[in-house]
């Protein structure tokens, strides 16, 4: 954040939040695609671990973001892991989109796990997966 600049009053509005194995942009339009869009982990044994790739897109968003990503497990609302980083957007009526990958991430034991979206300390939506033993 640059030493003028403050953070946005305004909060930013969640249209969708998805969790995939990956995400590419067309490079002549810059389009999003997104592959393998899933909310359920099948793992033969726990704890285990699982690379993912989150996509959001809001709206109604201007100015200075400090935006945080938290991965949490809902059974017990412990903080398993957690990103940070900034974002400017000039115009409300533009939407803006982000993806970020994260590293094979703790799955201790069944349950859900919640990815949380902050926008100047302000919750702005989640999605989740759900960490389940195959069905037999």
């Amino acid at each position: 954040m640059a030493p003028d600049e403050r953070p946005s009053d305004i909060v930013p509005v969640l249209v969708a939040m998805l969790v995939c194995d990956t995400a590419a942009a067309d490079p002549s339009t810059g389009k999003k695609s997104l592959i393998g869009i899933f909310d359920r982990v099948w793992a033969t044994k726990f704890p285990t671990q699982r690379a993912i790739t989150i996509y959001a897109k809001l709206t109604d968003a201007q100015g200075y973001y400090r935006v945080k990503v938290r991965y949490v497990q809902t059974g017990t609302g412990q903080t398993l892991a957690e990103t940070e980083g900034e974002a400017r957007m000039a115009d409300r009526l533009v939407s803006a989109e982000f993806v970020l990958e994260t590293p094979p991430l703790p799955i201790p034991e069944a349950g859900r796990y919640e990815f949380q979206l902050w926008m100047n300390d302000v919750f702005v939506g989640s999605t989740f997966i759900d960490a389940a033993p195959p069905k037999t």
